[in-house]
């Protein structure tokens, strides 16, 4: 058995085979495929081997042949303990030259290796500091979402277009001056600046008075739903006729009372709590923002020749995942892709680079998880798993989880705020 080693962590074996070798094989193709057939004057499976070959060429029995040979191969690699413990994934053959049953012949085994990951700096990455400020805007945006609910409309004094008005119009879009399905509407209500609308249709209406048409020239998004207009040029005309704004509630004790917020009965209670909630949430999305920062910089530096079946497996569980959404909804799989808003080209374009980037994430976290020694100990699995209890309790997955917590932990408390 020769070794070679391959680019994207690949091993090459080749071995020799006698024609002692492949006759055993042969022998065994024989026996394996004579008795599926029926051959003239025989009964089943009983054609002695000269008939057999005579109806179907001694060459028939060659790929059943080949299938001991490489067993057997396969079953002398893995001998060597040391050669197979990094193999991943499945022995592909691959034939250098023709069988030659008389002289012998050579046949190789590729196989897919877990890198080698060369791993960069990873501590004191550089990271922008954490902006956990609260703005009142945000604040007071915050507690009129609240009483959205028992909003009223009334008309605007000055019926002039503003973001965040209420507008009722009517429209109708057309691509090269031929109008379209679906691109008509009467008395539509909208609110400006919601971003329902393809870009720049509502900006364009910002300024306009009641009763005014005017024309928008708008582009529809290369990844719109409809084939017929994605990344079209088109018009659509546009007649406003009324203008509303929205009026909130007064907030009285008894009505934030009404809201039924813990600790809050009064506006400037109501204004604390919601305050709290918008900095434990800025707090956890800065986190991730951080977290996300650190570990491209240390992907984008790290060294690691990955193996297509990593890969593969990343590509086939998210496929996975939005096929059994779209069995969920009980549509075609590229259907459910069309509604998402791409093209099955689109979609598997991006399937593939979000696993090339998972798959190596896997590799350099497995790397410096086992460098900075932050496999959890067994107490903590046993201790997670005892609270997860029933279905959840998947000891596997908590070490992962609790490994990857680890790790970004240990990577954040060694970043450098810039």
């Amino acid at each position: 058995m020769v070794v070679e080693k391959l680019e994207h962590s690949q091993t090459k074996l080749t071995f020799d085979v006698t024609p002692e070798e492949f006759k055993a094989a042969v022998d065994k193709a024989f026996a394996e495929e004579n008795a599926k057939v029926t051959i003239k004057g025989f009964r089943k499976g009983k054609a002695p081997r000269s008939a057999f070959e005579k109806f179907y060429g001694v060459e028939s029995l060659y790929p059943t042949a080949m299938d001991y040979v490489l067993n057997d191969k396969i079953a002398e690699a893995v001998k060597d303990e040391n050669l197979v413990k990094d193999f991943i994934g499945q022995f592909e053959p691959v034939f250098d030259e023709k069988i030659d049953a008389e002289k012998g012949f050579k046949v190789s085994l590729v196989i897919d290796n877990y890198p080698e990951v060369t791993l960069p700096e990873y501590k004191g990455i550089e990271v922008a500091k954490k902006n956990l400020e609260v703005t009142d805007e945000e604040v007071l945006n915050a507690v009129n979402a609240l009483a959205k609910k028992d909003a009223t409309m009334e008309a605007k004094a000055e019926q002039v277009v503003a973001k965040g008005d209420y507008a009722v119009f009517d429209f109708e879009g057309k691509v090269d001056g031929v109008a379209f399905e679906g691109g008509k509407a009467d008395n539509y209500e909208l609110q400006i600046g919601s971003g329902q609308f393809i870009p720049g249709f509502e900006d364009q209406m910002i300024g306009m008075k009641a009763e005014e048409t005017k024309d928008l020239n708008v582009k529809f998004p290369e990844n719109y739903g409809a084939d017929n207009l994605a990344g079209k040029d088109a018009v659509f005309t546009v007649t406003v006729h009324e203008i509303k704004t929205e009026k909130l509630p007064e907030f009285t004790d008894e009505y934030v009372k009404s809201l039924n917020v813990k600790d809050a009965n009064t506006l400037d209670e109501l204004k604390a709590v919601k305050k709290a909630e918008l900095e434990a949430t800025k707090a956890t999305s800065e986190k991730d923002r951080q977290t996300n920062e650190v570990i491209n910089k240390i992907l984008d530096a790290a060294k690691v020749d990955m193996p297509k079946t990593l890969i593969n497996q990343r590509y086939n569980a998210f496929k996975s995942q939005y096929e059994q959404q779209a069995k969920m909804y009980n549509i075609p799989f590229e259907t459910f892709i069309q509604i998402m808003g791409a093209t099955k080209e689109q979609f598997e374009d991006q399937a593939k680079k979000q696993a090339e980037r998972q798959a190596l994430f896997d590799v350099v976290a497995g790397a410096i998880i086992e460098a900075e020694k932050l496999v959890p100990s067994k107490e903590e699995i046993d201790a997670k798993v005892a609270e997860a209890k029933g279905a959840a309790a998947d000891s596997a997955r908590i070490a992962n989880e609790l490994a990857y917590q680890a790790l970004i932990n240990f990577l954040l408390d060694n970043a450098k705020e810039i």
